[in-house]
């Protein structure tokens, strides 16, 4: 699926021929989310022989990037960038996340979207496929259409924006559960939907053993190859990990953790919630028969991924 970001630029200009500018960097986006710069050539890292400044100059263009990113989901989407816990003091360090305006109050479904570990911020699922490849794939703007399309609220968290002088938000799993805090746990009814990445299922598997009313809230987990160990808390909360695989994806692969575990359709761990992506919305809208595996001893019987 292709996200149009028209809304985040101001030239006028053809959606096919629009560019729109990633900060100072002197690269942009193409409407079909292609990062070039202004000679309509893709990134190259080494553009020195001195790896130093390469990486330095990686770095400011993903912060760029990030920032964009940011943007789309507030201007195009309505997202609010809430600092957290929610009354924090403007003086203290405090991490943030994007939200829809009326997430707790509101009786719609919603969506939750975890990102692994690593450079990537809300709003990413992998910094290297956006700007090397594109930015659709990377990124979780097609989730967030796909959310707003179907009547979803969102809630992007920040998990790598933690530090230990952040008030609560030292580290993934405490930033996690002040989201849960502040914004999820306030949800009525089973209507949360959430998809965790690679370390985000470690995530996950944590705020389901440390809140009692988890399979209260939360109605179904994807993961897009979690790393998580064990089951995850709630025996009323199917999941489904869609895995690395050379089998055709959406392929059903056995049962691990108490997980349905499928093919994500490509080898390439970073890709994993991109290919994924459409079977995830379908389990989650009721087009896929799948069942919760509540069967203990189907745990561990996992076919061969042909990896």
């Amino acid at each position: 699926a292709v996200v149009s970001t028209q809304s985040t630029g101001t030239e006028e200009q053809s959606p096919a021929s629009a560019k729109y500018a990633v900060g100072d960097t002197g690269f942009h986006f193409t409407e079909s989310g292609e990062f070039l710069d202004e000679n309509g050539s893709k990134f190259q890292f080494a553009v020195t022989d001195d790896h130093a400044h390469n990486q330095s100059r990686y770095e400011k263009i993903g912060d760029a990037v990030t920032e964009y990113i940011y943007s789309v989901m507030e201007s195009k989407y309505g997202l609010n960038r809430i600092h957290i816990p929610i009354g924090v003091e403007k003086s203290e360090a405090s991490s943030f996340v994007f939200v829809s305006e009326k997430f707790k109050d509101s009786g719609n479904k919603k969506l939750v979207l975890i990102n692994g570990s690593g450079a990537v911020k809300a709003g990413q699922w992998a910094r290297s496929i956006i700007i090397n490849d594109n930015l659709y794939p990377g990124s979780m703007l097609p989730y967030i259409e796909w959310a707003a399309q179907n009547d979803f609220d969102v809630l992007a968290l920040n998990t790598n924006e933690c530090g230990s002088n952040m008030n609560g938000s030292q580290t993934p799993f405490e930033h996690a559960q002040t989201v849960w805090d502040d914004f999820i746990g306030a949800v009525q009814n089973k209507i949360v939907f959430i998809v965790a990445h690679s370390f985000g299922g470690v995530v996950v598997q944590s705020l389901s053993k440390d809140n009692s009313n988890f399979g209260e809230i939360v109605f179904k987990v994807a993961f897009t190859d979690s790393v998580h160990m064990g089951k995850i808390s709630g025996d009323s909360v199917p999941c489904i990990n869609w895995v690395t695989s050379s089998k055709p994806v959406d392929t059903h692969l056995g049962a691990r953790f108490g997980c349905e575990m499928r093919s994500a359709g490509s080898t390439n761990h970073p890709w994993t919630s991109h290919y994924a992506m459409d079977y995830i919305f379908d389990w989650f809208t009721g087009n896929d028969n799948v069942k919760h595996i509540k069967d203990a001893h189907d745990d561990d019987k996992m076919e061969d991924s042909g990896n």
